[in-house]
């Protein structure tokens, strides 16, 4: 009788535990209530991981982990494929050039679209093998492209490579700028070969943490509209948004407001407003007085926010690594506070 009790009780007491368990983990995986997005924002799921955006007429492009879709500026719907689009992954930078012919670096190196035909340039071509990782229109025109291997400045009808041999200071090229000089800035986003250099059409220049970098991988450059120049640094927990302005750098961090040490990337809207966008932490918008941080608390898609554009109409389109966020104004959130 008293081994019947003992079995009896063992076995509610494991039905009660596998009922726990159980409930215990679809509380688990039921995913948390999301806050009410302000008036007029969108998010746009799929896609998820968001690398790339760039503004075409009334679309916008979206390239990531798992291609390239284009999203209706108006409706914030997906727009069907095109005939013949391509299959890319992993786009890491997507270009508009002056001829409106669009153009995309992913894993399988570099493609172009003109509105008609889909091409791709290969090693055959003179190109470097291997992903491209950053696109670069200069103001002559020539599209510079970042490889794991070095540059590529392709003119239309030259390729001419560039690697460590002809004074890169990287390996590889994550980021490409062209500034007011016409300078050149490569970086490299590598957290053990990172780096960056910089080439005025004759004289290659490498700069370090020694120089004034916060962090010697750089995710983005940007020239504000006072001269400024602007690097996104960091790998982790590390790193800040450096700034080279009139041969002084400076840096800012999370002490100085940013939403998180390591800023992924850099934008400056139409007034002025600059934005920087963190790897863990959302975004910090900048209007010259007050600071306003946005996250995922406030209708962010994601928390690491990896590209920034903005659109004819005002509109703020950011890609994250869950999906994008369609922003029509910052107004509609409380305003940020004071440095």
């Amino acid at each position: 009788m008293h081994l019947f009790r003992s079995k009896t009780a063992g076995i509610l007491q494991l039905g009660l535990g596998v009922v726990l368990v159980v409930g215990l983990s679809r509380l688990v995986q039921r995913p948390l209530p999301r806050p009410a997005l302000p008036p007029g924002w969108a998010i746009i799921r799929p896609p998820h991981e968001v690398s790339a955006l760039a503004v075409w007429g009334d679309l916008v492009w979206a390239g990531g982990q798992d291609g390239l879709v284009a999203i209706d500026r108006s409706s914030a719907q997906l727009r069907p494929a095109l005939p013949q689009q391509p299959r890319l992954r992993y786009v890491k930078d997507l270009l508009l050039d002056r001829q409106e012919c669009l153009w995309i670096a992913h894993s399988g190196g570099l493609t172009r679209y003109d509105g008609q035909k889909w091409t791709t340039y290969s090693p055959a071509e003179g190109f470097l093998p291997g992903p491209a990782a950053a696109l670069c229109e200069d103001r002559a025109g020539a599209l510079w492209i970042g490889y794991e291997a070095g540059v590529v400045r392709y003119d239309g009808q030259s390729v001419q490579v560039l690697t460590r041999q002809d004074g890169l200071g990287t390996p590889g090229v994550d980021v490409i700028f062209e500034d007011q000089d016409r300078v050149m800035w490569f970086g490299s986003s590598s957290s053990t070969q990172g780096g960056l250099t910089s080439l005025d059409g004759e004289t290659w220049r490498t700069y370090s943490t020694q120089d004034g970098l916060a962090h010697p991988s750089i995710n983005d450059i940007l020239q504000d509209h006072q001269g400024a120049l602007w690097f996104a640094t960091g790998f982790g927990r590390r790193g800040g948004a450096s700034r080279l302005a009139e041969g002084r750098w400076s840096t800012w961090t999370k002490e100085n407001s940013l939403a998180g040490e390591k800023v992924r990337s850099l934008f400056e809207e139409r007034d002025g407003r600059l934005w920087f966008g963190s790897e863990y932490d959302g975004i910090a918008v900048y209007d010259g007085t007050r600071w306003q941080v946005l996250t995922p608390r406030e209708g962010l898609a994601g928390w690491e926010v990896k590209e920034m554009v903005q659109d004819p109409g005002g509109v703020f389109w950011l890609g994250t690594e869950d999906g994008v966020s369609r922003i029509p104004s910052l107004d509609v959130v409380s305003a940020g506070k004071e440095p």
